[in-house]
């Protein structure tokens, strides 16, 4: 079983960051429909992902890194949710998941994830925000890929420990 949400964890990190860059790329292009609906089945594959993330990741600190896995859970539930009136990252409770992710990250720095993974996941983090906030695409795609090269790096990690 624990081999099963490993794999699924894995998978759902290589298909969450792509479909966040997709809706982000629909979305900087024109607010229509498609990137908001592409946009919310990312960040419900995104739950999945952190899930798996956090279950990955042994170290010195694993209440944290727990701990900032359901803040981030619980920003990208809430924007699933109530997208309409969230659309920006930065109200309450949508500032859970950029919250959520820096927290994990910092958490990582000590455990089997490398440093420069976390501190990925943790620029990520911060950008994720900010850049929606300004509406610069340059910083939105800049965010995505810097999400994108993270978690597919766990995901390799995690599909290699569940083999």
């Amino acid at each position: 079983m624990r081999q099963l949400f490993a794999y699924i964890a894995a998978g759902a990190a290589f298909l969450a960051p792509l479909l966040l860059l997709a809706s982000d790329m629909l979305l900087v292009k024109s607010i229509s429909d498609l990137g908001l609906m592409t946009q919310r089945i990312a960040l419900g594959v995104f739950i999945i992902a952190i899930a798996g993330v956090a279950a990955y990741a042994r170290g010195r600190a694993p209440w944290q890194i727990r701990g900032g896995a359901a803040l981030a859970i619980l920003g990208a539930l809430a924007i699933v949710i109530r997208q309409s009136s969230l659309a920006a990252p930065v109200r309450p409770p949508a500032v859970l998941l950029p919250l959520g992710l820096l927290v994990m990250s910092a958490a990582m720095i000590g455990s089997n994830v490398p440093r420069q993974v976390a501190a990925l996941i943790g620029a990520g983090a911060l950008l994720f925000p900010l850049a929606h906030q300004s509406g610069v695409p340059a910083a939105i795609i800049g965010g995505d890929v810097i999400l994108l090269i993270a978690f597919w790096s766990l995901g390799r990690r995690m599909t290699d420990q569940a083999s």
